[in-house]
């Protein structure tokens, strides 16, 4: 048995560091963590903890106590525990350095194959991982990197000068969140024959996965390549260059965690360095699997510590024992969410979110209640005027329905706001104006100040379509510039632009229209910066409709694109939900990690006004990923549904092996099985997804389990995406197995602790696997989901409860895998009844093409009446095919009748 409790530290963070704090050990500490239930939001983490307070240590409100004024409402807290074998842990001071010293092992002959376990506090941050680099004697053979924007490098040489090296950079950027968990890998091809070397970058989430994913494409060099062979060290996290191999930045050392490294010759292991096997927490040096002794230096250290909890403490109730002889503080941390869920406020428009953070020199939103008098300045001081004799309303406008009311213009009218003197105008100034439903003709004009004096007239005529440019100069002269046919007289939001550049006598001009340059031109004159900027609607005493009017805009020389102002106007359609999630939690200035390539995210409908938190959760629930908390970090963590695809399991348990403890029920009941499935977009179409035949059928009872129906509305960019989404979820709700919500592992028991690292690995959204499961809960293995947990730690105990869903609809195909790769043939049947020692039977396919032949693509693991068989090859170019199998692959042995089913076991699965 394991000692109890295990050793854990709670620190408190205060004056810059972190604080070790007295933790009463005689009261258990549980802490959940995840999603409680359907959704895609987790709950805010939270534990409980009792304080010692007999000297008054922790007394937040007792103005002698030493943390009097540096712990309070919210104060950081985190929660470790120090258990199983080491990692190398790289503080960011002390220098800190892993090496090895040269050895004839080392040499790479042939293919250079370098791979990392590595978790950097920061991937911004430059960084060598494995080195093996001495400029001093010529000894530069490679240095495998993190470089500038989150890219890839490696680097090597031929004959061991610097002169002679060459590098390669991937051509996307790490997908990773900050402090995330990794394997990285960069194999060097010398010759990949045709005459160059190619370089790939790829990645997996443990060292010993078969799924490698490529981190953008392969590169290639013309000319064929060695990688030298000299006498330098090979170094973990560090390397004598002192810049990057581009020269773009400075190459820093590792910040962060390492748990393993590798390097092969081709297929050749030479270096096998993996501390939590090797070696001991605390130890200065280790022998890795290869027989190299590692050294740590500087602040390298060995550390078995694991982050349980990073959170806030709310409150600091004290409590005193009647008896006066003892004093606590019950405490009660939680993690961001709950305060970042605290009120109901909904966020400003995108706009308005978009326009306060790009820093104009002026902005007038017109967004001001009914009662307003005068358009209140966002960004600057001076108010926009509605002049005397207008017909108008203030909050009776509107541009689109996810942005705030604005002015509505219902008949003639003058609207004027001055400009304020500012150097940043002088040579260059935009300015932008928002409007919807414009109906009649509307003159808009930017007046320049004293000195040149030049008009700026914008002329929007919804009888001829046209948007029209021209200037005025004071005595005469001036004219049209340019008109411009424009689909802006509707009711949808529109976004102008007029902006000019001078000096020297010349000024170029230019006019956008919804993000577009429309017109422009250069004219012999200087233009110069904005006194006002004046709307007209009804000229000489004509009828006027109505228009809305909202967000204009003074910008000096630093305007961003037009388009981006624009975009952010209509609410972002077609934004991915990574992209959403990461910019609406920098504009509110929220840590936010994200686990995945946006790129490959759903894209989203428009950006309506939800609270913060709502925000983020329309797109997690799109997408179907996961927001979250950072288990180590006081940060939010979106997890893309793309990363839940086909994993390698975090953890695999042994149910024959009594590794599983507590109660251990497999749910067979209808909570989760959906036969029909309905997908609306919010706005738009719907698409319904029926499972039409099986045993998991709409059918009526016995032919299939009867209506089980669902349907939501998600946030889409286009119609289309309804159908991807429902066929998605359907296949997602026709997991017809058993459940097992619940796995718990007491890692007081021996056989839990020779697992330990794994255990405490594991995290929300991966993939826990359960091996050996007696017959009656179905042969071989099942894959779990994990939606979150429940740990507990006392002097008595430390159980760890996961909470699962089905992981098998999530194992999807993989192009040219050997096993998720293989379709089968459809309607395929055995010709006739089979014994249950058989090795050779006949299929046949009732429709479509038959099975393959090819010798390359077996093996192909099959299944028949829940007995899987290895089909090791198949003969015959119709139907019926001869099988040639071993049998019972997965510990089931059975007779099959003619007619039975035939199928790959793991058919690949299109992804949404």
């Amino acid at each position: 048995m394991v000692s109890l409790p295990p050793p854990r530290t709670t620190e408190l963070h205060y004056d810059g560091v972190w604080n070790p704090v007295r933790v009463r050990e005689s009261t258990p500490v549980e802490i959940t963590r995840g999603l409680a239930g359907k959704g895609t939001r987790a709950e805010p983490a939270v534990t409980e903890l009792t304080l010692g307070n007999r000297g008054g240590e922790v007394s937040a409100h007792d103005p002698t106590s030493a943390l009097f004024g540096k712990i309070g409402r919210n104060t950081p807290i985190r929660l470790s525990v120090d258990a199983g074998g080491p990692h190398l842990a790289f503080p960011a001071n002390g220098a800190p350095l892993v090496s090895t010293p040269d050895h004839a092992s080392l040499g790479v002959a042939g293919d250079l194959d370098v791979r990392i376990d590595v978790a950097p506090n920061s991937w911004m941050d430059t960084a060598a991982l494995v080195s093996r680099h001495r400029v001093a004697g010529s000894q530069v053979h490679y240095v495998f990197l993190v470089g500038q924007n989150r890219m890839l490098q490696l680097l090597w040489s031929p004959s061991g000068t610097s002169g002679a090296q060459r590098y390669v950079t991937a051509t996307a950027p790490v997908p990773f969140y900050d402090g995330q968990r990794v394997v990285l890998r960069a194999v060097l091809d010398i010759n990949n024959g045709a005459g160059g070397c190619t370089v790939r970058f790829s990645y997996a989430r443990t060292l010993d996965s078969a799924l490698w994913l490529p981190i953008g494409d392969p590169v290639t060099q013309a000319g064929t390549t060695s990688v030298f062979d000299g006498t330098a060290p090979l170094d973990i996290g560090d390397s004598d260059m002192s810049l990057t191999p581009d020269g773009f930045t400075g190459l820093n050392r590792v910040q962060g965690r390492v748990h393993a490294a590798q390097v092969y010759d081709g297929t050749t292991l030479k270096v096998d360095m993996r501390p939590e096997i090797q070696a001991a927490p605390g130890a200065a040096r280790f022998t890795d699997g290869a027989g190299r002794v590692w050294t740590l230096s500087g602040s390298a250290t060995l550390s078995n510590r694991h982050v349980r909890l990073e959170g806030e403490v709310p409150a600091w109730p004290p409590e005193r024992h009647i008896s006066g002889n003892d004093s606590t503080v019950t405490i009660a941390p939680a993690g961001v969410m709950r305060r970042l869920g605290i009120g109901k406020r909904p966020l400003d428009s995108a706009i308005r979110r978009y326009l306060a953070a790009a820093g104009p020199v002026e902005c007038w939103p017109l967004t001001d209640g009914a009662e307003a008098t005068s358009g209140a300045p966002l960004i600057g001081t001076t108010a926009l005027q509605v002049l005397p004799g207008s017909t108008y309303a203030w909050a009776d406008g509107e541009l689109a329905p996810w942005v705030e009311p604005v002015l509505q213009v219902s008949g003639p009218a003058k609207i004027v706001a001055s400009a304020p003197s500012s150097a940043l105008m002088a040579s260059e100034w935009s300015v932008d104006w928002c409007f919807s439903q414009l109906e009649s003709l509307v003159l808009a004009s930017v007046w320049e100040r004293p000195g040149s004096g030049r008009t700026w007239n914008l002329a929007l005529d919804p009888a001829l379509g046209t948007v029209e440019l021209t200037t005025v100069v004071p005595g005469g002269g001036g004219g049209t510039l340019g008109s411009v046919t424009a689909a802006v007289f509707d009711d949808r939001p529109h976004h102008v632009r007029v902006r000019t550049s001078s000096g020297g006598g010349v000024a170029q001009w230019w006019l956008y229209i919804d993000g577009v340059e429309v017109l422009t031109s250069v004219e012999l004159l200087d233009a110069g910066p904005p006194m006002s900027v004046e709307w007209i609607c009804g000229l000489a005493g004509g009828i006027f409709d109505s228009m809305s009017l909202g967000y204009v805009t003074l910008w000096g020389a630093s305007a961003p694109p037009a388009a981006d102002v624009y975009r952010a106007l209509v609410g972002y359609p077609g934004e991915t939900a990574g992209a959403r999630v990461s910019r609406v939690a920098a504009e509110q200035g929220v840590p936010l990690s994200l686990d995945g390539e946006p790129a490959l995210t759903t894209p989203l409908g428009v950006q309506t006004r939800e609270t913060f938190l709502d925000t983020l959760e329309v797109g997690s629930k799109s997408d179907m990923g996961l927001l979250l908390e950072r288990r180590d970090s006081r940060a939010l963590q979106y997890r893309a549904r793309h990363t839940l695809y086909s994993q390698t399991p975090i953890l695999t348990l042994d149910y024959a092996n009594g590794v599983i403890s507590g109660e251990f029920r497999p749910v067979d009941d209808d909570r989760l099985p959906r036969n029909m499935v309905t997908a609306r977009r919010e706005g738009g179409s719907e698409h319904t997804a029926v499972e039409a035949s099986g045993r998991l059928s709409v059918q009526a009872p016995p032919l299939g389990i009867g209506e089980y129906e669902e349907a939501d509305t998600y946030s889409l960019a286009a119609d289309e995406q309804a159908t991807g989404q429902a066929w998605w979820r359907l296949h997602v709700g026709l997991h017809g197995g058993l459940r097992y919500p619940r796995v718990t592992v007491d890692l007081a028991q021996p056989r839990a602790q020779a697992l330990v690292n794994s255990i405490l690995e594991a995290n929300v959204g991966d993939l826990l696997r359960i091996e050996n499961l007696p017959p009656e809960y179905g042969f071989g293995y099942v894959d779990l989901l994990i939606r979150g947990y429940k740990e507990k730690l006392s002097e008595k105990a430390w159980r760890i409860t996961f909470t699962c869903d089905p992981g098998g609809p999530w194992n999807v195909g993989i192009y040219d895998d050997p096993v998720r790769g293989k379709c089968g043939a459809a309607y395929s049947q055995l010709t006739s009844g089979i014994s249950s020692t058989a090795t050779s039977f006949s299929v046949t396919t009732t429709a479509g093409l038959p099975w393959i032949t090819t010798p390359s693509e077996f093996p192909i693991d099959i299944t028949i009446g829940g007995e899987e068989m290895r089909a090791t090859s198949i003969t015959g170019a119709s139907s019926p095919q001869t099988f040639n199998v071993v049998r019972s692959t997965n510990g089931v042995v059975k007779t099959h009748a003619a007619a039975a089913p035939v199928n790959v076991a793991r058919p690949a699965v299109y992804a949404l």
